[in-house]
Order: structure tokens, then sequence, then C-alpha cells
């Protein structure tokens, strides 16, 4: 039976559909690795602290699809980001990806 979620067929015949089936994940995986990197976090540090495995640390970080909302929450709320820290590093980071795309 073939996966109605699965999205990679999608987006090898149309590469254009890219970065709206998988944006959110790399923006979400850039906010991670940079808070884990600014506070001298390993990932298994950040794991244990989140209560989550090493390896969803890794995937999440990757921009790995199928992570549950869940998981980043308990990742945000292990690095002692607030929702509204979040949204502020969104738009830097969207805005940064505006200037790259047109330089």
């Amino acid at each position: 039976m073939r996966n109605l979620l699965d999205t990679s067929k999608i987006v090898e015949t149309h590469p254009d559909l890219h970065e709206q089936f998988y944006g959110l994940g790399a923006i979400l995986a850039q906010i991670i690795f940079r808070k884990r990197m600014e506070k001298n976090m390993t990932q298994q540090e950040l794991a244990q602290k989140a209560g989550v495995g090493v390896k969803t640390i890794s995937r999440v970080e990757g921009g790995s699809g199928n992570i549950e909302i869940k998981t980043y929450e308990k990742l945000f709320q292990a690095l002692g980001l607030s929702n509204t820290e979040i949204g502020h590093i969104i738009v830097e980071i969207e805005e940064k990806n505006k200037i790259n795309h047109y330089v």
C-alpha cells in the first residue's frame, strides 16, 4: 500500500516544491542547532535534558521530516527558548534566506 504522506517522490519530480515540503523543518533545525552551540551543549546533553534520544537530536538537526511537534517543544524548552524568541529567530532566518536568494 502506498504511503500518501510520503512527499519525497513529489519533490523528486518537482524540485521547486522542496521548500514548501521541507522549509519549516530546516528552519527549526537551524534554531535548535544554533542554540545548542550557543549553550556549548553536546547532542547527548540536550537529549538528556529534553528526555529524547541522541538519534532524535541528530534527526532534528539534520532537518529530517516526521518529527512530532511535542519533540520540538521538548527541545525548545530544554534550550530555554520562548515562543517569542523562536518567532524572532524564524523571521531573522527568513530575512537572511531572502537576502541570500537575491545575492
